[in-house]
């Protein structure tokens, strides 16, 4: 099992015909085909193209090639095309002109092109796909063509030294993790884009309920305004300056690996009204110290506290139902934890465990559960062979010595007040014994209580 999600490649999208009517000026007439030849399969030493409705569309290119563009014809046709994983981990291309003529780029394209740089993108798309440079890690700058009105999931992900990104005026949706694990990334300028704004290092949706990506600069204490009702996948991941992160009670929902690897982040103000913390939200925040989560709070992903090194407390209200695999894997310095009887739900490996490179699982030594009779955590507990206790029956014992402390009390000021004011003139030996009797009898009552056990 891998708590850290990674992309599933999406299906193939069909490729519609598409002849190049007003793409850089007018074709030449052997540009139009007979669409009876259809497949015809061409290699030219770089690429692999198809021949699909009377258009080239490049299938592959050879990992090994050095080249700086594509070409906009190949035997009199166009290339219109660049289809899914085309251009996988082809390590040597740093710089990268697509023609105009290109009017389609396919899911992760250009995935693992650790050496590009910089590409100059197509006048004609209208979406960057699914993946489409992911971990291009050197890719500084990216300036997207006016068109393009979505950036899918993932389609930047893990491109560490992209500095700046130029959102084009017709984008009107973001994937999730689109720009996650962007470490170098600080601005991103919106100012034609009317679906997005960029404001304090924060990248929003014009309604300012959604954060999608945060600037890297940001640093010491990081407050997240009051509209905000959902922190997108990915959003502050690598923001490693930051040190205290306030949520407003807008926020019902944090997003998988929304804050993965914030390095410094020592404290989290989880206000009243967060319903959900999805996957690997908090994964490898090593500095976090202690967890105090709302009573709002109904699940925690799987793995969405993994490795946090530093954490040594939780309080875990009564109203969580669901505690995901490995949600708190790898805290070795988190020793003991109470599970609400609330909570249903509670995934393999979730408390007291670390995890190795190997991915074996291994009991942390003197970790500890407190537990309710009967609960989900106690059947946890003893599936996992952790040592626990009682909540109940230590509240019980606890209830009862208050209460019996608080009874003896109440009856010696009882005694005391009756010998002061002597309202029935008896002597002070008959008054000591009503108030041992009233004690007594006080004390024999809660023993009486006490000796019933909760339901095993």
């Amino acid at each position: 099992m891998k708590l850290t999600k990674t992309i599933t490649k999406l299906a193939a999208a069909a490729l519609s015909a598409v002849l190049l009517v007003g793409a850089v000026g007018s074709l030449p007439a052997y540009a139009v085909v007979d669409n009876s030849e259809v497949g015809e399969v061409l290699h030219d030493g770089n690429f692999t193209y198809e021949l699909i409705n009377g258009t080239y569309t490049i299938t592959a290119c050879d990992p090994t090639s050095i080249l700086s563009e594509i070409p906009e014809l190949r035997n009199g046709y166009a290339i219109t095309a660049i289809a899914d994983n085309a251009f996988q981990n082809c390590h040597y291309i740093e710089e990268l002109t697509i023609p105009d003529t290109i009017t389609s780029i396919g899911d992760s394209a250009f995935i693992g092109c650790t050496s590009l740089m910089k590409v100059t993108l197509p006048s004609r798309i209208t979406e960057i796909k699914s993946g489409t440079f992911m971990g291009c890690t050197h890719l500084e700058a990216v300036e997207i063509p006016d068109k393009v009105s979505s950036i899918g999931s993932y389609a930047f992900y893990n491109c560490s030294m992209l500095k700046s990104v130029k959102l084009p005026g017709e984008l009107s949706s973001i994937g999730a993790m689109a720009f996650a694990q962007c470490s170098s990334i600080t601005d991103i300028d919106s100012s034609k884009c009317g679906a997005f704004v960029f404001e304090d290092g924060i990248l929003y949706n014009s309604s300012m309920q959604n954060i999608y990506r945060a600037s890297t600069a940001l640093s010491g204490e990081v407050y997240i305004r009051n509209e905000v009702k959902y922190i997108e996948p990915g959003a502050f991941s690598v923001c490693v300056r930051m040190t205290e992160l306030y949520l407003p009670s807008s926020v019902t929902d944090i997003g998988e690996s929304a804050f993965s690897y914030c390095t410094s982040l020592q404290k989290i103000d989880f206000s009243s009204g967060l319903t959900n913390i999805a996957p690997i939200a908090f994964k490898y925040c090593t500095a976090l110290e202690s967890l105090d989560f709302p009573i709002t709070l109904d699940k925690i992903g799987d793995g969405a506290f993994l490795s946090c090194t530093e954490l040594s407390r939780v309080v875990m209200p009564e109203g969580v139902s669901a505690v995901g695999e490995g949600a708190f894997t790898s805290c070795p310095k988190l020793e003991q934890v109470i599970i609400p009887k609330s909570v249903s739900s509670i995934g393999a490996h979730a408390f007291g465990y670390s995890i190795g490179d190997d991915e074996d699982y291994t009991l942390e030594k003197g970790f500890k559960l407190s537990v309710f009779t009967g609960s989900e955590g106690e059947r946890y507990a003893r599936a996992n062979k952790i040592s626990y206790t009682h909540v109940d029956k230590s509240l019980k014992r606890y209830a009862f010595l208050i209460a019996a402390g608080a009874l003896l009390l109440a009856a010696i000021v009882l005694a005391m007040v009756l010998m002061s004011k002597g309202r029935k003139r008896i002597s002070s030996s008959e008054k000591k014994a009503e108030a041992e009797l009233i004690a007594e009898a006080s004390y024999e009552k809660i023993l009486d209580d006490s000796d019933e056990e909760p339901k095993e």
